[in-house]
Order: C-alpha cells, then structure tokens, then sequence
C-alpha cells in the first residue's frame, strides 16, 4: 500500500505519525504501508502513472486500485486493528457522495485550520517510521 500525502499539510502529515503510532503500539505487521509526499518526483510520478489530477490530499495506491477521498481514508482505518476496522466498515455504509463531500470539506480548508509542516519534521522514533529513497517515508 502507497499512500500519498501533501508533505505541507500539518492534517496530513499529522496522519502519518498517527499511523505510526497506531502500528507501533499495536505491533502490528500490516501488509507493507509507505508514505509518499505528493510533491516529491517519486510522487508526482506515481500519481502520473495512477491518472490522478487535483492531487489535493490522500491518494491510497493498493493492489491495482486507486482510492481517494473518503475511499482512501476507509482504506487506511482497514489496516488498523479491531476498532478502526469496525470504523470502516460503518464509514462504508454512509454513501460515498456525503463521504466525499465532508472529506472535500476538510481537504479545502485543511491548510487554514490545521496549518503547515514539512514532511522532514516527522519524528521516526515516535512515528514508527523511517525516511527512504527519494523522499519515501517507509515502516521499517
């Protein structure tokens, strides 16, 4: 699993430590997770491939599909253990029309409220993630 984020966005990159930390406490092994930011070339080059434009947030890459919006938040509450799995599943009943509308809500305004934070100030060792190649994020 791929996901790309806006490596500006402190919502975004927020949700990266979160992750990290959900995986982390949970010593989870989930399938392979690697966080992208979407301005990178790497990116910017896997969104090309994906036929993504407008990337404005979260895009999940996963086994062939592409997910974004809503699709791609429920996608990532569904690697999460137990609780956040139930989440997604009851995310999945509202129909995807009013999901993606909140969630375009948020990602318009995300900057405004929630303000900017490079990528690089992720704490790996809290985090549960590592820098790799061309600004990948990766769980070791």
């Amino acid at each position: 699993m791929i996901v790309l984020i806006d490596g500006n966005c402190a919502l975004c990159v927020g949700l990266v430590e979160w992750l990290g930390k959900r995986i982390t406490a949970e010593k989870l092994n989930p399938e392979h997770i690697m966080f992208v930011p979407g301005e990178s070339d790497w990116g910017t080059e896997l969104l090309r491939e994906a036929h993504v434009t407008g990337f404005d947030s979260v895009v999940v890459l996963n086994k062939g599909e592409v997910l974004q919006e809503g699709d791609a938040v429920l996608a990532l509450a569904e690697v999460l253990p137990r609780r956040w799995k139930v989440v997604a599943a009851l995310g999945k009943i509202v129909p995807r029309l009013w999901r993606n509308a909140v969630y375009r809500q948020v990602a318009r305004n995300r900057i405004s409220w929630f303000g900017r934070k490079e990528v690089c100030a992720i704490d790996s060792r809290v985090a549960g993630v590592t820098y790799g190649p061309r600004g990948l994020l990766k769980r070791p």
